[in-house]
Order: C-alpha cells, then sequence, then structure tokens
C-alpha cells in the first residue's frame, strides 16, 4: 500500500540521500494520550500502561504515515506550512492479526475504552486484539491524518537517533515538495541517484476548483 511521510526540505532531501527515516519514540510524539486509549481511572490499570508504554519506549520506534498527500492541513502542520516535501513508499498492506506484523492503518475512537477486568482469562486471540489496539488506536480529531504506522525494534543508530533505511519494506515511490518548497527538481534528482528511474518527482498546488492540494503539470 501507498503511505506518505511529511517532513521539512532539509530533513526530506537528508532522508533521500542516506535512503533511511527517521524512527520517532513514543516520549517524542505529540499526542499525550499515545498507547492510552483505554479508560485509565482505575490506578492499578493506570499505572500498569503508563509503565508498559516507558517499556515499549526503550527498545521499538514508530514510524508515522499518512493514507494520502493532499489534505492541506498535513502539508501546514507537518509539511513545514508548504515549505517542505512528502515521500511517498510502498509498504507490505498488512491486517495486524498477525504478531509478525509491524505495520497497520490507525483506528480513531471518540473516548476511552473499557479494558477487560477479565484479561487473562480471555482467548489468546482476544488478548492480543485488546493489546495491539493500544498501538494503533488514537483520539477521532486526529482522523485527518489517516495514518498508518509501521511499529518496529529501534535500528541503526546514529548519534542518538535510529534510522530503517529503504529496503524491500520501504522502497520510495515518489517525491512531491511543498508549493513554497524553494528545491529544485535538480536538488531533489541529484538525492535520488540511481532511484530517480523509478521514483516520480512532483510539486503540490492548491486545486482551483476545491479545498485539495494537486500535482502541478509546470514544475
Amino acid at each position: 500500500m501507498r503511505a506518505y511521510r511529511f517532513l521539512d526540505a532539509k530533513y526530506g532531501l537528508d532522508s533521500v540521500k542516506k535512503r533511511r527515516l527517521k524512527q520517532s519514540r513514543i516520549s517524542e510524539l505529540n499526542d499525550p494520550f499515545e498507547l492510552t486509549p483505554y479508560d485509565l481511572t482505575d490506578p492499578v490499570i493506570r499505572m500498569t500502561f503508563l509503565q508498559t508504554r516507558d517499556d515499549m519506549n526503550r527498545d521499538r520506534g514508530l514510524l508515522c504515515f499518512s493514507a494520502h498527500w493532499r489534505n492541506p492541513l498535513l502539508w501546514a502542520h507537518y509539511g513545514d506550512k508548504q515549505k517542505g516535501m512528502c515521500l511517498g513508499f510502498e509498504i507490505p498492506e498488512q491486517k495486524g492479526d498477525s504478531e509478525t506484523d509491524e505495520s497497520e492503518r490507525v483506528r480513531y475512537i471518540k473516548r476511552p475504552s473499557r479494558f477487560p477486568n477479565n484479561f487473562g482469562d480471555l482467548p489468546d486471540a482476544t488478548r492480543f486484539s485488546l493489546v495491539r489496539r493500544i498501538l494503533f488506536t488514537k483520539f477521532n480529531d486526529w482522523r485527518y491524518e489517516e495514518e498508518i504506522r509501521v511499529w518496529a525494534p529501534l535500528q541503526n543508530e546514529d548519534g542518538g537517533l535510529y534510522f530503517l533505511e529503504f529496503d524491500e519494506k520501504l522502497q520510495l515511490r515518489e517525491v512531491i515538495i511543498g508549493q513554497r518548497c524553494s528545491l529544485s527538481r535538480a536538488e531533489i534528482m541529484g538525492a535520488l541517484g540511481s532511484l530517480a528511474v523509478e521514483v516520480k518527482v512532483s510539486k503540490a498546488r492548491p486545486a482551483y476548483d476545491k479545498f485539495q492540494m494537486v500535482c502541478d503539470d509546470e514544475f
């Protein structure tokens, strides 16, 4: 499936050159309710969840994508106010029903769910589903992101940061620069190098007849 990552121009170009994307730590994410889609009124459940979140932050990270690139809010919030770029990747389509699945579309809810008191007595498949929901559930107001997440062990440490390298599970297929981005086509092609023959390069502009971004045919 196609998944889009928004970046500012500097880090976007660097990602293309180095063939890698930075993994986000849970502690760095902008949603204070990450990994807590359940009602935490009970202090025992709350302590368990918060400790679990801290434990997961130590050795795993996220890549956060959007299913589409045309929403102007995404460019405003994550594309450096139209001055950045968007990288389109082909990643495996996964259903999220296997422990080996690392990617899944986020589901959105309006209020925290109740965590079952008899969790330990539930069938394995049910418990697995409840645990996985922690990773791939967010508050409904984030729905505009249409987020796709890749949840994987921290890899390729560089200066205290971690990166996933482009490979068969993370194939760069598109580079879309923002309307106000100052990068030239030549700069992008230079960063792509050998990937240039298989990556579509375009520039976004506001549509004339609807509230979304479209490709600028004059770029």
